[in-house]
């Protein structure tokens, strides 16, 4: 429960991040949207751990700690559930089809027969395509601002956010295996890995520097992607879990701290 809280924070944080970068003013509206993705990112991640108990994993720390409090979280996403259904209410018909869209994703990745996780190639740039819908493209299109430019910022977080999937295909490289996933961890090596990482982060900021000149911007971008840059070196298979939960999670709230301290 406590990393699907931390999770949903940083969807939050990735919001307030579009909300600095383009001067969107906190009103009702952009506040709604603020605990929607708060909670339908809260509400999505527990089902989806919730579903994927299984014998295999049923005495793992997670499944019972799941178990144990299934009333509560049962609970939880239940009133999630209601009020992200009210939060609709302030968002447009396209915005609306559009979260719908990625919510289909989001429970087709998971559940059969179709379960997209399996396709483990795309497995990391589907995560982050249904992120960067959720967090950057919503917000821009409720606020009339997808614009060439903002076509470039929308890029670079696809970019930034495959990074950390990509890195917790490191972590899962064996489970995957076991699972009969293939990944580009599992099947072409760490290494092979942390270079896609490497190629995406470049990407990452030749968009970011097409999307803005501005020279304070610039330098807390490229202070993010140095510590990004040294978090894929000092990634490998045998890191505690909390290293990817908390930390590798966490760039993306520390991205959103960056640029708030502009």
């Amino acid at each position: 429960m406590y990393a699907n809280i931390f999770i949903s924070i940083c969807a939050f944080a990735q919001v307030l991040l579009v909300y600095r970068l383009f001067s969107i003013p906190f009103d009702f509206n952009s506040s709604s949207y603020l605990f929607f993705v708060l909670l339908s990112t809260y509400l999505q991640y527990n089902v989806q751990r919730g579903y994927m108990i299984n014998e295999n994993n049923l005495y793992s720390d997670r499944s019972q700690w799941l178990l144990k409090h299934k009333k509560v979280l049962l609970y939880s996403v239940g009133i999630s559930l209601l009020i992200v259904l009210f939060l609709c209410n302030n968002l447009s018909w396209t915005s609306i089809g559009i979260m719908i869209g990625a919510e289909v994703i989001s429970t087709l990745y998971y559940l059969p027969p179709v379960n997209l996780r399996k396709h483990g190639y795309i497995k990391p740039f589907l995560i982050s395509f249904v992120w960067v819908i959720s967090c950057s493209l919503v917000p821009l299109i409720e606020n009339k601002l997808v614009t060439e430019t903002s076509v470039w910022f929308i890029v670079s977080q696809f970019c930034f956010i495959s990074v950390m999937c990509l890195l917790f295909d490191i972590k899962d490289a064996e489970d995957d295996y076991v699972l009969g996933v293939n990944t580009y961890a599992n099947k072409f090596g760490i290494p092979f890995t942390k270079g896609i990482c490497y190629l995406l982060i470049i990407i990452c900021l030749f968009c970011f520097y097409a999307f803005s000149k501005e020279t304070t911007v610039l330098i807390n971008f490229g202070a993010l992607a140095l510590i990004v840059i040294l978090t894929v070196v000092f990634t490998n298979d045998k890191r505690h879990p909390f290293y990817y939960y908390l930390w590798v999670d966490g760039l993306l709230i520390l991205q959103a701290i960056c640029f708030y301290s502009c």
